[in-house]
């Protein structure tokens, strides 16, 4: 059998008034999504772990079947690390490192992305930056993306709290710092805030593109080296992964499913669907699962962009599922199940994400119509939540 899921992240809203009251799915013009709904089953999955961040990493983790109590590494870094082909060791603290931009006071958290600050402003800010001691590392990654390493740290990033930024717009920053959880992080944990602290006056004396948003580093996500077993010994699949962000292939990599670049894909409004869509077709012919990830949703929710967020919908619906739905029925000789997702939900009307139970659209072999005309999440929340560790083995291969 062929499985595919479809995650469109964050999906799932609430009524906003830039869209008359509907949500951004209520609103989309997505006729293969409302297909798959009408001729198949919908409903609603608990993504959400109690006691671990309510981000993609934990939810995509459980929709895979990995739980997080065994599995999740104390947060993201790592496996973006990973992916960028960074060695780690069992001791080394990796720390997403985002470039903010703060207020005009110097003291309040503005934009979690610098102004979706370039590849290139974000590597000449990065390459100028004075690291503390010789066994820290500072990598570029993706835009305002990007990693620091504490090598030979020895701590437990359980030990540590650190803040998203994307949750805390608006905050003072210097309410948000880390914070040591215990005695062995204190020291650790001590250098990291003054670092941080000390960017601002770093960046604000480096001579930078006016265009440039750049006022700070921001650190949080602290993880350690993960240890997964393999996803086709779990659960007997040959599976890929398609999607543009370093996390989802860090994911890939620990789970040694496989995984290839899409050119162009970025994880904003503008990426690369069609590769997307390209990717995921080939990758059917040889695999029996087939994940693809779409971000922008999620990042145009953050933005508070309900209409944004839409016209993702609308886009993936018409360039990668309709593609997908065409090969599934008409030219793959076997039965197969496709599924579209969310892997948490996001709220355009303040950027955050919830606990609510994320909506899926379930179609295809053996699945029975559900009578319902639409996908949104009115039609889902009629039924009882699956627990995502369960989804794969009990809904999509039962």
């Amino acid at each position: 059998m062929k499985l595919v899921m479809m995650i469109i992240d964050g999906l799932g809203d609430v009524a906003n008034a830039s869209l008359d009251g509907k949500t951004p799915l209520e609103t989309a013009h997505a006729p293969h999504i409302h297909y798959i709904a009408s001729r198949g089953q919908v409903g609603q999955i608990k993504t959400v772990f109690d006691g671990f961040p309510i981000e993609s990493m934990v939810c995509i983790m459980g929709l895979l079947g990995y739980d997080p109590a065994d599995y999740y590494p104390a947060g993201r870094a790592s496996f973006e690390a990973m992916a960028k082909g960074i060695p780690l060791t069992e001791r080394d603290l990796v720390l997403r490192c985002n470039i903010v931009t703060l207020g005009p006071d110097g003291e309040s958290l503005t934009d979690f992305t610098a102004g979706l600050i370039r590849d290139s402003d974000a590597r000449r800010v990065l390459t100028q930056i004075e690291l503390p001691f010789d066994t820290w590392e500072l990598y570029p990654g993706q835009s305002y993306r990007n990693i620091l390493i504490l090598r030979g740290a020895g701590i437990d990033p359980v030990q540590m709290r650190c803040s998203e930024p994307h949750m805390n717009i608006g905050a003072n920053v210097s309410d948000l710092l880390p914070q040591a959880t215990g005695p062995d992080s204190e020291q650790v944990v001590a250098h990291l805030r003054d670092f941080l602290m000390d960017t601002r006056r770093q960046i604000a004396g480096m001579e930078l593109p006016s265009r440039c948003q750049a006022k700070m580093l921001w650190t949080w996500s602290a993880s350690r080296k993960p240890v997964w077993p393999s996803f086709s010994r779990r659960t007997g699949l040959k599976a890929a992964v398609v999607g543009g962000l370093d996390f989802l292939h860090g994911i890939a990599m620990a789970a040694k499913i496989h995984y290839e670049i899409v050119p162009g894909a970025t994880g904003y409004i503008d990426t690369n669907y069609e590769g997307k869509a390209q990717f995921a077709l080939k990758h059917l012919s040889d695999h029996d699962f087939v994940l693809v990830h779409v971000n922008a949703s999620d990042e145009e929710a953050h933005a508070h962009n309900a209409p944004g967020k839409r016209r993702v919908i609308e886009e993936v619906d018409r360039i990668i599922l309709g593609p997908l739905l065409h090969k599934l029925e008409r030219e793959i000789d076997e039965p197969f199940r496709l599924v579209v997702c969310g892997d948490h939900t996001t709220q355009s009307t303040d950027g955050k994400h919830t606990d609510a139970y994320v909506p899926y659209a379930l179609y295809g072999s053996g699945i029975p119509a559900s009578q319902v005309s639409c996908f949104t999440e009115k039609s889902c929340a009629h039924h009882s939540p699956i627990d995502s560790l369960r989804f794969i083995e009990e809904i999509m291969l039962a």
